[in-house]
């Protein structure tokens, strides 16, 4: 039986399975975004290892930041195994060095891979570029990690309290907090709707995090909240949208133009909305670096 040959990027060229030469790129900053991230797991991790991964990072880091520019351009190819001819689905593959990096940093399964289409806005025909970054899924970002939260306490202690979190069914001045929030902003800026009964103070830092961290005024502060519609209040409140310090609308990259479409809502438009942003810096910049699902700095 002949041996299958390792698909490379010349048999690929060869054979037509070159997807994009030197089209994709790795940003050097969105490595150390994401090791910033990760560095929780790596130093207490939560999952179960082959090895002692804590023994990498350091490496890895140097590595990254030892990276010469901050955009890395490398080219993929379907590695599937028949070399002959281009796979209407297969394994992509790339013999570049960032891509060798790129697989060493990423850990399994709290890890994903985004890949962004970009192309001019004034040249919708133009050879697209495609932007790869690696993101940790924001459930287990290092602000909610279980071992960065009360390292000194007790776990028993822990733990109850985390309970006691979870079963509050009325948060104490709840109602207060939601009818300042309400009577400060009137209307959801997406909808336009006044009526209270559908109108939720959604939390900019989440509340949760502010009991956690002993920040009971934040936790009840009406700046701390925007009155939004249900939809909208979980696009925010589940890190799909966040605002920059002028009110103006920042869409994460997790959706699918369709779904915004649905939702009315242009991502691309970087519209200012009516949140009343002054004063509201501090909880507008927490949710743009620990609640909303992609790298700020890659939108703005």
């Amino acid at each position: 039986m002949t041996q299958k040959k390792r698909k490379t990027f010349e048999s690929a060229k060869e054979s037509g399975a070159l997807i994009s030469e030197n089209r994709c790129f790795f940003s050097k900053t969105n490595f150390q975004k994401y090791l910033g991230d990760a560095k929780t797991e790596y130093f207490a991790q939560e999952q179960h290892y082959h090895n002692n991964i804590n023994e990498y990072y350091n490496q890895r880091l140097e590595e990254v930041n030892n990276l010469k520019n901050n955009q890395i351009f490398f080219s993929v190819y379907d590695a599937s195994d028949n070399l002959s001819q281009r796979q209407n689905r297969g394994y992509i593959r790339s013999d570049d060095s960032i891509w060798k990096l790129w697989r060493e940093l990423i850990l399994p399964s709290i890890s994903y891979l985004s890949i962004l289409k970009l192309v001019p806005v004034n040249n919708k025909s133009a050879v697209p570029l495609f932007y790869f970054r690696i993101l940790l899924d924001y459930q287990f970002r290092s602000f909610i990690h279980p071992k960065s939260i009360d390292k000194e306490e007790n776990l028993e202690k822990e733990k109850t309290e985390k309970d006691i979190i979870k079963k509050r069914t009325h948060r104490i001045g709840s109602e207060k907090y939601r009818r300042e929030v309400i009577n400060y902003m009137p209307q959801c800026p997406f909808t336009k709707i006044t009526d209270e009964r559908l109108l939720i103070a959604s939390h900019i830092k989440p509340y949760s995090i502010c009991i956690k961290n002993h920040e009971n005024e934040q936790a009840l502060d009406y700046l701390n909240g925007l009155a939004l519609s249900p939809t909208y209040d979980k696009l925010f409140d589940q890190g799909y949208i966040t605002f920059t310090n002028s009110g103006e609308l920042v869409c994460g990259t997790q959706l699918s133009s369709y779904t915004w479409e649905k939702l009315n809502i242009n991502p691309n438009a970087k519209n200012k909305m009516r949140i009343f942003p002054e004063d509201r810096e501090i909880y507008l910049d927490y949710h743009r670096n620990y609640v909303f699902q992609d790298d700020i700095n890659d939108l703005i």
